[in-house]
């Protein structure tokens, strides 16, 4: 999703650099802001002037959110975004006509709720500008308390663990099953069996030899008795 910058910024632009190649001088943003790195979680008050920007950066993983608590204590209503990296970039140019984002919550005085859904880097920036059209039109300075906290969701880690175990094995199943059906078919059909069954051999085996036979019985020799 990208957000268009407002007419008026770019406009300014144009006349920015109409002015600089006539009147050539040191450039000068007509946003500024810094960008912080936070590794878990951050808490502070922040004075943001007219045109002001703070961001802060998160290295997000598998299963991971970030919790925000954003209040506006003194001034007008303000934007915050959620980007990707590349989306920082193009939001902190001021020539850059759009800016990649995950999400905008804009024109209010307080945020609060719970981001996820992305791994990587993400950045919460907190505005206090005229960047974009259909957010805040700032009017002066803001003072604006920040809490942001990182948190794992372990059930869901958990849950995605199983399933990509699951994927595996039903991958693993599959392959075997289709390693035996390509041997299977490398070997060939086995040879047909005639009707009636195989064929008689025309070898047979020899008779079992018969059992010797025992002397008859007959007269005892003379002599004896």
């Amino acid at each position: 999703m990208a957000r268009p910058r407002g007419a008026v910024g770019v406009f300014l632009c144009i006349l920015l650099g109409l002015a600089l190649t006539l009147f050539p001088a040191p450039a000068t943003a007509h946003h500024q802001g810094t960008v912080k790195a936070v590794d878990v979680s951050i808490s502070e008050t922040v004075p943001l002037p007219v045109n002001n920007w703070t961001a802060y950066t998160f290295s997000l993983n598998l299963g991971d959110e970030i919790k925000y608590e954003i209040h506006v204590t003194n001034g007008t209503a303000i934007d915050v975004y959620f980007v990707p990296p590349d989306g920082l970039q193009a939001y902190a140019n001021d020539t850059a006509l759009q800016f990649r984002l995950f999400l905008d919550i804009v024109n209010l005085r307080d945020f609060s709720g719970h981001f996820g859904g992305q791994t990587g880097s993400v950045s919460v920036i907190v505005d206090n500008t005229d960047v974009t059209q259909g957010g805040a039109t700032p009017t002066g300075p803001v003072t604006v308390s920040v809490h942001l906290e990182k948190s794992s969701s372990l059930f869901l880690g958990g849950v995605i663990l199983i399933l990509c175990g699951i994927a595996f094995l039903a991958v693993a199943i599959a392959m075997v099953f289709i390693l035996r059906r390509r041997r299977k078919a490398a070997e060939g059909p086995p040879p047909p069996v005639p009707y009636g069954g195989p064929p008689p051999s025309t070898h047979e085996a020899p008779p079992a030899p018969s059992p010797p036979e025992s002397p008859a019985e007959g007269p005892p020799p003379p002599g004896t008795g």
